[in-house]
């Protein structure tokens, strides 16, 4: 049964609220792990609330603040990044998804360290290394957040549906994205991955978890039951690639009080200094627009499955007829849809370049990095040597 949407929004509104965080290792001039400690230019890594470290001591971690618009957060991500650089010295930040292949011993990947305070942070990234190992947490990515213009809500109850309904009408349509995004190939046994972070072997729970997404006090009760069996820790450990974040929904504590989406899809693209093509922050608010007007029917657990077997198809780097038709029938939607809400400009524009390099194999980005990976073996390198020149130099003028 179809569900309607709480309210409608005529014209849909594009404002609201966007943040980036951007996780980067650190590496050495030779391209190893660096095992230097995180720098102490950037303060304590538990208060500092720009730079911090994820998983390892290595893994940069960048938190722009929370901006009006694309832009402005393009801004920020700019400006924290020439922050890094000026304070890494000698060092380079990694420009691809997956790890370089110089680490270390799995025991000798130095997991972050947050002191006596951060205490319980360091010790859930030891109950991470010892579930999933270490060197799967160093798989780096972006995470686009992103909500919506608060007066559009009359109540907090219907702001946590409306949450709840845009998060699993983004995960159920999600490989959309994820083909689009991929830009860290890898070759896993037999299997070419478009990205090895984004596929069955990467970020994925030991146990499934199947969220109940008939009302936010049913998904929050189903949370609960996954930390109860064991399937995760908390929230935290959810490896899902569309997040709600807020109260509740992060504690299972407090009352449900959703505030934004996460999309935790996007790979680092070395393709473009900043980490990411601006156009696909576009695309994916785009697509978060969409999914935000659909009608919804109840995400079960038969579909979620479906769900997960076409975005772990999506990472692939070779397709099959039926996802192709999926994909185009989306980009048709997509297409209509931004011409029924006279969107601005720059929406349209995202989707042509994103259906550009669909319509065209060599111009995706997987196929782009894996043929200059192909060709000179230096090349990632030189994106972080590139990267690290245009940020203390190009981009000098503009701070």
């Amino acid at each position: 049964m179809l569900n309607k949407r709480p309210f409608s929004i005529h014209p849909l509104s594009v404002h609201g609220q966007f943040g980036l965080e951007r996780e980067n290792l650190r590496i050495d001039a030779n391209g190893a792990l660096a095992l230097t400690p995180h720098p102490q230019a950037f303060g304590d890594k538990l208060t500092n609330p720009e730079i911090t470290t994820d998983f390892s001591e290595s893994q940069i971690e960048l938190v722009t603040p929370v901006a009006p618009s694309i832009q402005k957060t393009l801004e920020h991500e700019k400006r924290l990044t020439r922050k890094v650089f000026t304070s890494i010295k000698s060092e380079l930040l990694w420009p691809l998804s997956s790890p370089p292949t110089h680490l270390p011993p799995e025991d000798q990947i130095p997991i972050a360290d947050f002191g006596l305070e951060g205490k319980e942070k360091t010790d859930y990234r030891i109950y991470l290394s010892n579930k999933y190992g270490r060197r799967k947490q160093l798989y780096c990515g972006i995470h686009f957040n992103c909500s919506f213009a608060d007066d559009l809500f009359v109540s907090q109850d219907e702001r946590n549906r409306f949450y709840l309904d845009l998060a699993q009408q983004a995960l159920r349509h999600r490989y959309f994205l994820v083909h689009l995004l991929a830009a860290s190939p890898e070759k896993i046994g037999e299997v070419c991955y478009r990205s090895a972070r984004l596929s069955v072997h990467g970020y994925k729970n030991d146990q499934p978890v199947y969220p109940d997404y008939s009302s936010p006090n049913a998904y929050i009760h189903s949370l609960r039951a996954a930390v109860k069996n064991g399937a995760i820790e908390s929230p935290r450990e959810l490896y899902q690639l569309v997040r709600i974040k807020g109260e509740g929904f992060e504690d299972l504590v407090d009352d449900p009080n959703a505030t934004r989406v996460e999309v935790r899809i996007p790979d680092l693209n070395p393709l473009f200094h900043t980490g990411i093509n601006p156009s696909d922050l576009y695309l994916m608010h785009l697509y978060l627009l969409w999914c935000s007007q659909n009608e919804t029917h109840a995400f079960t657990m038969p579909e979620q499955k479906e769900a997960n077997a076409l975005s772990d198809e999506a990472a692939m780097l070779n397709v099959s007829p039926a996802f192709t038709d999926k994909m185009n029938v989306l980009f048709d939607v997509l297409q209509a849809f931004v011409e029924q809400q006279e969107l601005p400009d720059v929406y349209e524009q995202a989707l042509n370049q994103a259906e550009m390099r669909w319509r065209n194999p060599s111009m995706r980005y997987a196929e782009q990095v894996r043929d200059c990976l192909d060709a000179d073996s230096e090349a990632a390198m030189n994106w972080a040597r590139q990267m690290k020149h245009t940020y203390m130099h190009t981009c000098r003028s503009s701070q």
